[in-house]
Formats: structure tokens, C-alpha cells, sequence
């Protein structure tokens, strides 16, 4: 017997076929509105980046957790792909690109950041919430414990809803702060949109489900990842809007 093991060599075939797939995609989407749905309904100040009134301190602090996101995740997305490499090296090499052009979008926000009166030396001052290396945290844990579907499906919530989501938060940003103080943000929209990273990350995902038993599996991550980001918004509310509210009062 070869005791070679988990090497990808079988570039195994995806369990559902491209009509399947397109399918699977809009049930999967359906429950990512819904998501989004209780999300709005659910998560203090979770639409406030499109209100007319914005919270500077809010605003501020979430810049700075898109850097360390960002950051953090060059590590654990790295290690995605070295454990997806073990199971379909094609898929590996998917995700390997995508991850190439996200992996120093932290500057984009650091811009942002900038206009916005936080430095680069205040960034690297402040430690990064438990929601975000929770996040981080569930990542390693799933890679090693679970599956690679875990920081895959991750991804595709974010563009996913990015693409539904953002194109409102950009354009009040630009109407409250001027276009040349949200550059890195509409740039980032920009690239998501034009190269449909939706989609993109879809074809990577379709790649990695060969079971039905896989397919509910990103369900399931799906639930989880929501709660972490959850977590982050309950957080950042707390120690700045709820804080200055009591040190208003």
C-alpha cells in the first residue's frame, strides 16, 4: 500500500455538475438574505455606515479592525490553501490567486484610515478585538479539526454580502466625508464588483463539496461565522457609542 496520503493527487471531480451548481448557488444565496435579514434586524448599529449621521469614533475604530482583519487573516488564508492543496489542487490554486489580490488590501483601508485622523502608529497601538481573533482563532481550529471549507465559505459570506451591502455604505461615506477621504473603500468595492469575487469564490467553494453532507457543512459555517461578526459589531458599539453615551451622561 502507498502510505503517500493527502497529497491531491486525484484532483477529485465536484460532487454536484454546473447546473447543479448554479442551483446550489441561489438556495445558498437565499439564506445568506435571509442572514442579512436578521443581521439588520438583530445587530446594534449594524446599518449605520448608511445613515446620515455618522458616529466618528465608530467609524474610526472600524477602519482599524478592517487592518487587523485583513492582517491577521494573511496567516490563517495561507494556511487555507495548504490544506486545500491536500484535497484539490486546483481549487488550491484558485484560492492562492484570490488570496493574492486581497492579501495587501489592508493598505487600502490604511488610506482611509488616514484621512479619517488615525495614523499607522495608532493602529499598531490598538489590539485587534476578540470577535476578530476569535474569527482568526475558528479558522485554525476548523482547518485543523474540520474541513477547508470553513475560511472558503467565510470568504464567500463576505463577498457576497460586500457586494449587496457596500455600494450604499461607499456612496453615503462619499456624500458625509468627500470621495478623496473614502478612495481605499470605493477602490476595494471597485475591485469586488468588477471581478465578481461572489462568483469567484463560489468556484472555488463548488470545488471542495463532494457530498450532500458538505453542503449542509456550509450551512453550518455559515451560522458560525455570522455569530463571530456578530460578536464584532456588539462590541464596537459598546466601547464607542455606548461608552460616550455614558460618558455624556
Amino acid at each position: 500500500m502507498n502510505r503517500v496520503q493527502s497529497t491531491g493527487i486525484t484532483h477529485p471531480k465536484p460532487f454536484y455538475d454546473e447546473a447543479q451548481s448554479r442551483l446550489k448557488k441561489a438556495e445558498l444565496d437565499r439564506y445568506l438574505d435571509k442572514k442579512m435579514a436578521e443581521w439588520k434586524a438583530t445587530v446594534p448599529f449594524a446599518s449605520h455606515l448608511t445613515e446620515p449621521e455618522l458616529h466618528q469614533a465608530y467609524y474610526r475604530r472600524t477602519l482599524i479592525e478592517h487592518v487587523w482583519r485583513i492582517r491577521l487573516s494573511r496567516v490563517s488564508q495561507s494556511k487555507a490553501i495548504y490544506k486545500i492543496a491536500q484535497v484539490a489542487p486546483r481549487a488550491a490554486r484558485d484560492y492562492a490567486q484570490y488570496q493574492a489580490d486581497e492579501m495587501l488590501h489592508d493598505k487600502l483601508y490604511i488610506s482611509d484610515a488616514a484621512a479619517a485622523g488615525v495614523t499607522e502608529e495608532e493602529i499598531l497601538a490598538t489590539e485587534p478585538y476578540l470577535s476578530t481573533r476569535l474569527l482568526e482563532g475558528f479558522f485554525y481550529y476548523a482547518l485543523e479539526h474540520e474541513s477547508p471549507l470553513a475560511p472558503v465559505v467565510s470568504n464567500y459570506l463576505v463577498e457576497y454580502t460586500q457586494i449587496k451591502l457596500q455600494p450604499a455604505i461607499v456612496e453615503n461615506l462619499q456624500e458625509r466625508l468627500g470621495k478623496e477621504n473614502v478612495k481605499g473603500q470605493a477602490a476595494h468595492l471597485h475591485v469586488d464588483a468588477t471581478e465578481d469575487h461572489s462568483q469567484e469564490m463560489w468556484d472555488i467553494l463548488h470545488q471542495l463539496i463532494f457530498s450532500e453532507e458538505d453542503y449542509e457543512q456550509v450551512f453550518r459555517y455559515i451560522d458560525d461565522v455570522q455569530e463571530i461578526l456578530a460578536m464584532f459589531f456588539r462590541e464596537i458599539y459598546a466601547d464607542t457609542v455606548a461608552k460616550h453615551a455614558e460618558t455624556a451622561v
